[in-house]
């Protein structure tokens, strides 16, 4: 039954279970481990998908938040150098501005932020229309 096959050995001897001829050729544990490395490769890409996804929100929020930050300051609600503000909040969050200028009422701010493998980009605009 299974595929497994009792001992018949000596009467006075303990039953030892063997499998039967022809089933032990190792296919099973290939398909394992197959399966388990496919699994690891289909997490390490999903992973890597979202860590992309949650970077790249958080470049966006961030260069938001400095675009606001420096239209509040051209206007003079928020003392010090428009830019040197917008950079400052760019810098919590280990991006790197790459544009930083002023456009009629308002601010317009750029910025990097580098991965293992990419780039991410996003730009802003804030201020008075």
């Amino acid at each position: 039954m299974f595929g497994i096959q009792k001992d018949r050995g000596y009467p006075n001897q303990l039953h030892t279970l063997r499998a039967a001829p022809g089933l032990d050729h190792g296919a099973i544990t290939a398909f394992v481990a197959v399966a388990t490395t496919a699994v690891a490769v289909l997490i390490a890409a999903v992973s890597l998908a979202f860590q992309y996804l949650v970077m790249q929100q958080k470049l966006v929020a961030s260069v938001d938040l400095a675009a606001l930050a420096a239209a509040d300051t051209q206007r003079g609600l928020v003392s010090g150098v428009v830019c040197e503000n917008a950079e400052s909040i760019l810098k919590t969050v280990d991006a790197v501005m790459t544009t930083c200028r002023i456009v009629g009422d308002g601010v317009m701010v750029s910025g990097q932020l580098s991965l293992t493998s990419m780039t991410l980009e996003a730009s802003a605009i804030a201020g008075e229309k």
